[in-house]
């Protein structure tokens, strides 16, 4: 006999195989016979990955509720003590500089230096967007009459003929800038507006093209699809609604239950929910081993179509609260959440501005005497002009490479 040959030939029609039979049991759809088929098993993983992505995103509004409003408090009381100490310095600064006579052992260049500390830290401190009259006062007095000198016209000059090299310059129109940082802003609001003219004019084409052809035939399968998603949908919800419904039942007690059970029923149908509706279906016993409906393909299908906009719509929300949680904690949305890597993320940064803290206060000791005040002045312009050059040149090629990569 070989492979080919048919076992149950001669056996008569009871011993054939039988078709598969579809049951939904315990949220995940099975063959009573033979192997699940692609359809079955794409139900299956569909739903394991709707209960994983429900379980992260119950987990990251846990820690979003547990660890921001705290996180947030403390940074906030370590950002007003910094606060608190940047302004005693521009204070203590300030009252040195205006002494009566020239500042015991402070050189001309000394001097300069030290209202340029004065001039930073007073824009720190109003960078906070707290009206502070005294800081505001400090700064008129010390502040230059021309703040546009040689060295921020220079500059001024060289990001615009970078800037016109790339893109033209046409985007000036007519206009003068007070600096750099204006120029750039102007050029990336011309290359934003350009970029959305020359979309709105792609999609107006497209937007012809497709009326005069009508729909494709694979926006017709989509159709279609959706359509036969909505309608296993309804089986489900309807099934629910007829065995559910609280009218139908005597009991006062269950009548309450059902209404409640309803409620969320309408909720997730209103949400095009399927497996809260398949796990409800459950949980009333409606569906069990024994007494499940077959599920013909094209159904298992359509229900895939619609857990699948499930996944996505999972995968969204867990993207967006992923974002949420690295600009209120600062941990990266691209990895993988793990609470005991978050705490320990959330105190290096509170570690961190400790640190800030307790260096401002042994610095605000060491200026009390001329030769710890020049030592501190000397080594702050120096790494200020070191940050000034590394945010410049990172600012500028951020720049530079979105310029080039809209083109």
């Amino acid at each position: 006999m070989t492979s080919n040959d048919d076992l149950f030939a001669d056996q008569g029609p009871e011993f054939a195989p039988l078709p598969d039979r579809l049951e939904i049991v315990a949220g995940k759809v099975v063959a009573t016979m033979n192997k699940p088929s692609a359809a079955q098993k794409r139900f299956n993983t569909l739903m394991a990955r709707i209960d994983a992505e429900q379980r992260l995103l119950q987990t990251l509004r846990h820690a979003m509720d547990v660890h921001v409003p705290a996180h947030r408090q403390t940074l906030y009381q370590l950002f007003a003590e910094s606060q608190n100490l940047c302004r005693g310095m521009v204070l203590f600064l300030d009252e040195r500089l205006q002494a009566s006579g020239k500042p015991k052992g402070l050189t001309s260049n000394q001097r300069q230096k030290a209202i340029r500390m004065v001039l930073t830290l007073c824009e720190q401190l109003q960078e906070s967007e707290q009206d502070d009259a005294e800081i505001d006062a400090v700064v008129l007095r010390y502040a230059p009459e021309d703040e546009d000198d040689e060295g921020m016209a220079d500059e001024r000059e060289l990001v615009r003929s970078l800037v016109e090299s790339y893109i033209g310059g046409d985007f000036a129109q007519g206009r003068e800038f007070e600096s750099p940082e204006e120029v750039l802003r102007a050029a990336m609001e011309y290359e934003q507006k350009k970029q959305a003219a020359a979309e709105e004019k792609r999609e107006a084409k497209r937007a012809a093209r497709k009326a005069a052809k009508g729909p494709s035939a694979r926006e017709q399968a989509a159709e279609q699809k959706q359509q036969d998603a909505q309608a296993a949908l309804r089986t489900v919800y309807r099934q629910l609604a007829s065995a559910l419904h609280p009218d139908r039942e005597p009991d006062a007690s269950l009548r309450a239950r059902k209404t409640a059970v309803m409620s969320e029923v309408n909720a997730a149908y209103e949400r095009n929910d399927l497996s809260v509706l398949l796990r409800i279906q459950l949980q009333e016993e409606m569906v069990d081993a024994s007494k499940a409906a077959s599920l013909s393909e094209d159904r298992l299908k359509a229900m895939c179509n619609l857990l699948a906009e499930q996944v996505r719509a999972l995968e969204q929300d867990n993207a967006q609260l992923r974002m949420t949680m690295e600009f209120e904690l600062s941990y990266p949305h691209y990895q993988r959440f793990d609470e005991a890597a978050l705490l320990a993320l959330m105190r290096g940064v509170r570690e961190s501005m400790e640190e800030d803290i307790a260096r401002m206060h042994a610095d605000f000791q060491r200026v009390q005497d001329d030769k710890g005040l020049k030592a501190w002045l000397k080594e702050q312009v120096r790494e200020s002009k070191v940050l000034a050059r590394e945010a410049s040149s990172l600012h500028m090629d951020d720049i530079l490479f979105d310029m080039m990569r809209r083109r």
